[in-house]
């Protein structure tokens, strides 16, 4: 059975958003009525790339009616929505501590005297000791923006947060690469510097209006049957429609 590339394109736009908003694979009903078509969700579901409520699939679990799940996500290689938000608090974390300037370990307490309960008197006549000052920290360099430069997930996560709050669509991930694409090469040939680039690529993505992909009328042919292995054909219309989104992302960074 041929999966057509409009139903194609709905599985990688849908794939987009749960990646983004971390669902684990479960794709909203709403979610995808408002990417795509029932006759496209529908052949989907008929190819195995989606389950809908009821499916007998023994690896993916079961969504509420209505909703949608798509096959083999976890093998597929995407992070569990737990993994990524460990990930982002810990990147957040290291950040604050940089900003901060302070130390993971607590500096040690002051040493007490050994015998004395109390200090020596002083001489009363002698000028009071001056504190030092603290030493002041160095601003970051400015520097022109690396040609491999790639906005951090905070970043694009407040950008689309942005662009949703003033009623923009949500950057996919294959638009969030052509912006960047675009942004680094308008920095580089203006001759921009800055210490950090992720402010800038916020403000430019949240209003920027990204090109749309163009999508042709082939037909993509799914394999179909079973392997020697015993491997499913839902398994693996699900391996080739994933190696298909990174080949037409691979194509995009060109």
């Amino acid at each position: 059975m041929n999966a057509t590339n409009a139903a194609i394109g709905l599985w990688v736009r849908v794939g987009s958003y749960v990646a983004q908003h971390l669902t684990d694979g479960h794709v909203p009903g709403v979610v995808a009525k408002a990417y795509g078509t029932a006759s496209q969700a529908k052949k989907l579901v008929e190819v195995e790339l989606w389950h809908a409520h009821g499916h007998t699939c023994s690896r993916c679990p079961q969504p509420r009616l209505g909703d949608y799940f798509m096959h083999d996500y976890r093998e597929s290689g995407n992070l569990a929505r737990s993994e990524v938000k460990a990930r982002r608090e810990k990147d957040a974390e290291k950040k604050r501590r940089q900003r901060a300037g302070t130390s993971p370990t607590p500096p040690p307490p002051p040493r007490q005297m050994p015998f004395d309960e109390e200090p020596p008197p002083g001489d009363e006549d002698a000028p009071p000791e001056e504190t030092p000052r603290p030493p002041r920290r160095t601003a970051p360099a400015m520097a022109g923006i690396p040609a491999d430069w790639e906005p951090s997930r905070d970043d694009v996560h407040a950008a689309n947060t942005a662009r949703t709050d003033t009623g923009r669509a949500p950057l996919t991930a294959d638009q969030v690469d052509v912006l960047t694409r675009k942004f680094v090469r308008r920095m580089t040939e203006e001759r921009r510097t800055a210490a950090e680039w992720g402010g800038r690529w916020r403000q430019w993505a949240e209003t920027e209006r990204p090109d749309q992909p163009h999508l042709g009328g082939v037909v993509v042919h799914l394999p179909a049957g079973r392997t020697a292995a015993g491997q499913s054909t839902a398994d693996q219309r699900s391996a080739a429609a994933f190696d298909l989104a990174a080949q037409l992302r691979a194509e995009g960074n060109q």
